[in-house]
């Protein structure tokens, strides 16, 4: 369903954040972006593909070879740190910069928040909002 009529002009003073939302990890696509099934509140369930806010790890396929090689290092990080059927908890923004993306803070069960696994890991590199 696409946005109601009602809430096309929703006043800012009673808008909302975005989550936290409940996922479940089901495809790492690159060091910084996942899919995930996610429970939207309401017996709605949906499938988004995310873009981890925070953190900007190199590019897979495009960039000098060097880059691509991070990238995959990135990529194969990720998939550690969030095997298929990891749940997690997301608090997200649309970012029409990110090709109409969502990007999310994420954080797993036990605490970890996983910009800052990447970051710590040196997979990634720090970035401001809005991903």
């Amino acid at each position: 369903m696409s946005k109601p009529s009602q809430f096309q002009d929703w006043p800012a003073n009673l808008d909302v954040a975005y989550g936290p939302y409940r996922a479940v990890i089901e495809r790492v696509v690159d060091g910084d972006t996942v899919h995930v099934v996610v429970s939207l509140g309401l017996d709605e369930y949906g499938y988004r593909m995310i873009r981890i806010r925070g953190a900007f790890a190199p590019e897979l396929f495009s960039g000098p070879p060097e880059e691509r090689e991070r990238g995959k290092a990135a990529r194969d990080f990720l998939a550690a740190l969030l095997p298929v059927g990891t749940k997690c908890r997301l608090t997200t923004e649309r970012d029409v910069t990110t090709f109409g993306r969502y990007v999310a803070s994420m954080e797993l069960e036990d605490g970890t928040d996983v910009a800052t696994a990447l970051i710590e890991a040196g997979h990634a590199t720090p970035t401001q909002v809005p991903g």
